[in-house]
């Protein structure tokens, strides 16, 4: 599995697809959003807010918004930039993952086998990361033919604390589920998120997230978008192109 992730990670196609998300970074509103992935980060359309289109006014400073993003491209950079890090931490998470848990076949579900993981007492921790990561338990979804990851499903067994509790703590509550597929020959992708992660670092430091969201109707785009076409790509795309259900979490 690692091994075709990581050669789909090298050949990875960029799309424009639908979300709808309820999570910290909506204040906890339902946002419909066109979204269009390119090299430096997503550049994205706000629909509607809990089943409701934008009012004119709302329309108007969504519009403002996405011509700021242009004339300051170096303001979406930045933002992609924590999007490209998390792909880094990702990468090199699937690398420790046959060191930090022990495997078990755990039956099938549609095209995918079910491989159970539980923490290997074996495994020596190093950081904070490796504390939580090594706390958890779940299922890993992995399709027969393919060998690609198509979804996972982990909870933390029990709170971690560093530093006696005092530095913070992430709590036992903590869990989250992924469904990933694919959308086109060779290329997968998230279709449904949800994370619940509760706790508190350094003392004032808030880690907690909160997020449910839906990606579907995917199409492909041109690879070498820059942020004034990402954005132009965004204004005329009609939304109703992809207004179909969102998949469900299985």
């Amino acid at each position: 599995m690692e091994k075709a992730e990581g050669s789909a990670r090298n050949e990875r196609q960029h799309f424009m697809y639908r979300s709808r998300e309820r999570s910290v970074r909506t204040g906890g509103h339902l946002w419909d959003e066109l979204v269009v992935e390119t090299t430096d980060g997503r550049m994205r359309r706000l629909l509607a807010v809990d089943g409701k289109p934008l009012s004119g006014s709302a329309q108007a400073a969504e519009e403002r918004r996405i011509a700021n993003l242009v004339k300051h491209p170096e303001e979406f950079r930045r933002d992609g930039q924590g999007l490209r890090e998390d792909e880094f931490r990702l990468s090199n998470l699937l690398k420790q993952v046959p060191k930090l848990y022990i495997f078990k076949m755990d039956g099938r579900e549609g095209d995918c086998t079910r491989v159970a993981f539980d923490p290997n007492p074996q495994f020596q921790e190093q950081s904070f990361q490796d504390r939580i990561l090594h706390a958890m338990s779940g299922i890993l979804f992995i399709h027969d033919r393919d060998m690609r990851l198509c979804g996972i499903d982990a909870r933390l067994n029990h709170t971690v604390e560093f530093g006696f509790g005092l530095l913070g703590k992430v709590n036992a509550e903590s869990h989250f589920s992924v469904r990933r597929a694919q959308v086109i020959a060779g290329q997968w992708k998230n279709i449904k998120i949800l994370v619940h992660v509760d706790g508190r670092i350094l003392l004032m430091k808030s880690v907690a997230r909160d997020e449910d969201a839906s990606h579907y109707n995917f199409k492909a785009v041109p690879q070498d978008l820059t942020v004034a076409q990402a954005a132009a790509l965004i204004r005329s795309t009609n939304p109703e192109y992809a207004a179909n259900e969102p998949a469900r979490l299985r």
